[in-house]
């Protein structure tokens, strides 16, 4: 038990394991000021940093994709900090907020919790097939149902009642409160929590223990079932089904609040057999091509948009060890393509709203 605790450092950021030694996480800052967060405890950090600006803003909500960097060099820069910069030119404010793995019910959320915060002028969205597999909202992001208006305005739509009869009664580390709300059993591990943590770096590093036994018996599972990121990924119905629902509750409180909207299909590595079952995918960027245009929403397709060149590997997520392929992050080049084709959308859209 010692042992495990001693390894690990009290920063572990365990949902960016996945990411390897070869692909590195980069949150984006201008002039010292963070432009691209994460989840609420470092989202006053980019709210502060707009607030001190009051441009027309750009918000950008992704997975890790959009935040990390494969093979990176010293001077490699995101496409977030490419679009800052560019915007900057013209008086609009960029900005990203991404985590990795993101599925739509949680930009759902926090898209919501955004708009109370700030005057969100576009959103850009990125639809992954991977995340749609994706479901529930992770527990860096749970407080924000404990926000009364917010809680609101979930409570109108179905997949917001779902959101919230699963969340709406537990704490910041995932914990079911509801039951335990003045009783006995509360007050004794509230105290426990309290003192033990102060006292006891074990009790405080309980978390990080748990998280990587939790990795390690994912890399285990892996390696038994012989799973790796070439295997082909199935859709999970009812996850799909539930962003999918999230998706339109996006657009339409993107309408309500007069909120412009770009979506994308994001770049996939196309010189290896994608894994997916390519009927399921196919499916699915049509069903979100029905969806935009029936809202009347700019969607593009950037699926092929970054070559074979600019994807890379990382490290293994089984335990033999061995590097595989990666189907998600690439080199910063990508990210210069990637910036550059976003930024052409967007200003077509600022072009066409300003002749209205």
């Amino acid at each position: 038990m010692l042992i495990l605790y001693q390894n690990q450092g009290i920063d572990v950021e365990f949902d960016e394991l996945a990411l390897g030694e070869a692909t590195q996480s980069l949150f984006a800052k201008a002039d010292g000021v963070p432009i691209h967060c994460s989840v609420l405890s470092d989202a006053f950090s980019c709210i502060d940093g707009y607030l001190q600006d009051n441009s027309d803003l750009i918000l950008w909500l992704g997975n890790s994709q959009i935040h990390a960097i494969n093979q990176k060099q010293e001077s490699d820069e995101t496409a977030t900090a490419i679009l800052h910069r560019k915007f900057k030119q013209s008086l609009q404010y960029f900005m990203a907020f991404s985590q990795p793995n993101a599925s739509l019910q949680e930009h759902y959320i926090l898209f919501e919790y955004l708009l109370e915060r700030l005057p969100v002028h576009i959103l850009v969205l990125p639809i992954v097939f991977d995340d749609m597999r994706e479901t529930g909202i992770r527990p860096e992001l749970a407080d924000i149902f404990q926000d009364s208006q917010i809680a609101s305005r979930l409570s109108k739509t179905n997949i917001g009642r779902t959101l919230l009869a699963a969340n709406g009664d537990k704490d910041s580390a995932g914990n079911d409160m509801a039951a335990l709300n003045d009783t006995v059993q509360e007050q004794v591990e509230k105290f426990l929590n309290d003192n033990l943590a102060e006292s006891s770096s074990l009790w405080e590093r309980r978390p990080i223990s748990r998280g990587k036994l939790f990795t390690d018996l994912y890399k285990f599972r892996n390696w038994a079932l012989g799973i790796n990121p070439s295997s082909v990924r199935r859709v999970i119905p009812g996850n799909y089904s539930q962003n999918i629902e999230a998706f339109n509750a996006i657009l339409d409180t993107a309408k309500t609040h007069n909120v412009i909207v770009l979506t994308y299909i994001v770049p996939l590595r196309n010189d290896v057999q994608p894994p997916y079952n390519m009927d399921e995918y196919n499916t699915f960027k049509a069903e979100i091509a029905s969806i935009t245009q029936s809202q009347g929403v700019r969607h593009v397709d950037l699926e092929n948009l970054v070559p074979a060149e600019y994807w890379g590997v990382k490290s293994s997520t089984t335990a033999d060890g061995n590097n595989e392929l990666d189907f998600m992050h690439f080199q910063s080049s990508g990210h210069q393509l990637l910036a550059e084709a976003l930024y052409k959308e967007l200003i077509s859209l600022i072009n066409e709203e300003s002749q209205k």
